[in-house]
């Protein structure tokens, strides 16, 4: 009988196993769903931070581009 109840053991941890393989696809499938969620808000905030960019280097007059220039932090207009 001990090599039937090995079986039924071995058997039971393969169910086993396999629900987890599952649950483990279930969840990377869910992960994945998110990340191409944040990386289109991402390329739209991307997108936004181009437009506003090229705006203020239209709408800064030109003194104001230089002191903006001068500002700790800035980046070269």
């Amino acid at each position: 009988m001990s090599t039937v109840s090995d079986a039924v053991k071995a058997i039971k941890e393969v169910l086993t196993l396999t629900d987890d393989v599952k649950h483990a696809g279930q969840a990377l499938k869910e992960m994945s769903a998110e990340m191409l969620l944040h990386d289109r808000r991402i390329t739209r905030l991307e997108a936004r931070w181009d437009t506003a960019l090229q705006l203020s280097k239209i709408t800064l007059p030109r003194a104001d581009r230089r002191l903006a220039s001068k500002a700790p932090g800035a980046e070269e207009i």
